[in-house]
């Protein structure tokens, strides 16, 4: 008994240290070539609980989730906090990255209008469903704590939160009377103007098909961890057209194609 309670000391310590050192490069705006040998996870639980001590080191309060239904070795699941939630169409943006352009993903928010708490039985597709309310075109701003992010694990991502930088929530989606999010078309075109560049087209599709199914996904998945999802939050589940570099200072137009234009301004901080 005594040397399980010392093993779970000694996790708790390693989760510690190596959330300090990501705590630090986010408040810090710096990044770190990447964890100690000592310190980094080599599992999906282990890169999970670290990004969970960054959150409580932290103390920043989740205002938004991303995720995506899970596939082999890989589980996307993090946080977005709240004071790196923007809602206008001018926003004041570093995301870690000194150089322009801002790197950004066209993604669908759906937003909860009641609770989904922790509990001991699944949640239903139907209740997800239920619990979610308004859909808003939406941009995840991307960056890391990491100075050369792609040459390393995925646990070590996730401990980090998986590129999250903040999220920019905007225009409102007009659903059709009797339409809900479930109905969301899963391809569309999205196009993509910015002043003094060539207008872009680009085909739209989501990577899971749809925007609940992954939604379900994340409310077992933290529901299984003592953990939920709160009225007011968002949900993002994955690009419809991987990463958009925009331009800062100049405004752009992003369109999704009958849900709506999304208009938007990155002005440096």
């Amino acid at each position: 008994m005594l040397d399980t309670v010392h093993g779970s000391q000694r996790v708790a310590l390693w989760h510690e240290k190596a959330a300090s050192i990501l705590v630090a490069a986010r408040r810090q705006g710096t990044q770190v070539e990447r964890l100690p040998v000592e310190l980094r996870p080599s599992t999906v639980d282990e890169g999970f609980a670290i990004q969970r001590k960054v959150s409580d080191v932290l103390g920043r309060r989740p205002g938004a989730w991303k995720c995506a239904l899970p596939s082999a070795g890989k589980v996307i699941a993090a946080p977005i906090y709240a004071d790196l939630i923007y809602r206008t169409a001018e926003c004041s943006f570093s995301g870690g990255s000194a150089q322009p352009p801002v790197k950004a993903e066209p993604e669908l928010a759906c937003i909860l209008k009641h609770d989904l708490p922790p509990r001991r039985h699944a949640y239903r597709d139907a209740e997800v469903l239920d619990a979610l309310g308004d859909v808003h075109l939406s941009l995840e701003l991307l960056g890391s704590r990491y100075a050369h992010p792609a040459s390393l694990t995925f646990p070590e991502l996730l401990a980090d939160g998986l590129f999250n930088a903040g999220l920019v929530i905007g225009p409102r989606v007009e659903l059709p009377d009797g339409m809900t999010p479930a109905d969301l078309p899963a391809e569309f075109t999205i196009s993509l103007t910015s002043a003094g560049e060539t207008p872009a087209s680009l085909k739209a599709r989501h990577p899971d098909g749809n925007v609940v199914s992954p939604i379900v996904w994340l409310a077992n998945f933290l529901r299984e961890r003592g953990l939920g999802l709160q009225a007011g939050q968002a949900v993002i589940t994955g690009s419809y057209a991987g990463v958009l570099e925009l331009p800062l200072g100049r405004q752009s137009h992003i369109g999704f194609g009958a849900l709506g234009t999304f208009p938007i301004r990155f002005m440096s901080k």
